[in-house]
């Protein structure tokens, strides 16, 4: 099977690198949407801003998207992966890692393929993406080194490499499907920072994603796209609305 590589991913454009004696600090996306949940009274929380409805990092209307769900444990069982979680552990930052909030978070691990989808459209979607899956076959999924992006400051992703279809990336082909823009750009926010590194730390960190970016943590097969409803952006409150199997053939 042939894997999606960072020539065809967007994965270097929005990836932050850090220069000497920068800090990695919380920007407003995290402060507003992640912090009040992994921190509760943290200083820097923004607990509701005008023209949104986060409040405490949770909003009434739940949102619903497309995403491929990831197994926690297969990921877990995966030799590369656990020697990299290993090594993160051994720096003293990881103490800043909110460790409690991954395990809350195991069940509801997940890549988003196409977000903000609206109740009326959920139903075509659905029906769109089971035509598009059908002549695909078996699919699977890589998941790679740490990712540390420009927004969402306090989060580490593993960014995601689907196999490919005729040289296409499938989860691309199952954007077109559903009329969305094909991002080439997938992550899993998997790690959650409580508080702002140090710059030794920020030092720390940037090098261990430098060492493992280029690596593969886990190849995992791909057995089934959901949509998800949540109340929340860490999907604490997510739940699955519909399931869509993969073929397996």
């Amino acid at each position: 099977m042939k894997f999606c590589n960072d020539t065809v991913m967007a994965f270097d454009a929005p990836r932050r690198v850090f220069g000497p004696g920068e800090t990695l600090t919380f920007d407003d996306a995290y402060r507003l949407a992640h912090l009040p949940l992994v921190a509760p009274g943290h200083a820097e929380i923004i607990a509701g801003k005008d023209g949104t409805d986060y409040r405490n990092g949770r909003y009434d209307t739940p949102r619903h998207s497309l995403v491929v769900p990831i197994d926690a444990q297969a990921l877990g069982r995966s030799d590369t992966f656990q020697a990299f979680e290993a090594e993160l552990r051994s720096f003293s930052f990881s103490d800043k890692i909110a460790w409690q909030l991954g395990r809350e978070r195991a069940g509801k691990l997940h890549a988003t393929i196409v977000g903000g989808l609206s109740e009326p459209d959920i139903a075509r979607c659905v029906q769109a993406v089971t035509v598009a899956l059908a002549p695909l076959g078996a699919l699977a999924l890589r998941l790679g080194g740490p990712f540390l992006g420009r927004i969402n400051t306090g989060r580490i992703y593993l960014p995601v490499y689907p196999c490919c279809h005729h040289d296409e990336d499938v989860f691309g082909l199952v954007q077109q499907a559903c009329g969305a823009r094909q991002t080439r750009f997938h992550v899993v926010g998997l790690y959650h920072f409580a508080a702002a590194l140090t710059a030794a730390e920020t030092t720390d960190l940037a090098g261990l994603a430098e060492r493992w970016r280029r690596r593969v943590l886990a190849e995992l097969p791909v057995t089934s796209l959901a949509v998800m409803a949540t109340n929340d952006d860490l999907a604490l409150s997510g739940r699955i609305v519909a399931t869509i199997p993969v073929s397996g053939e």
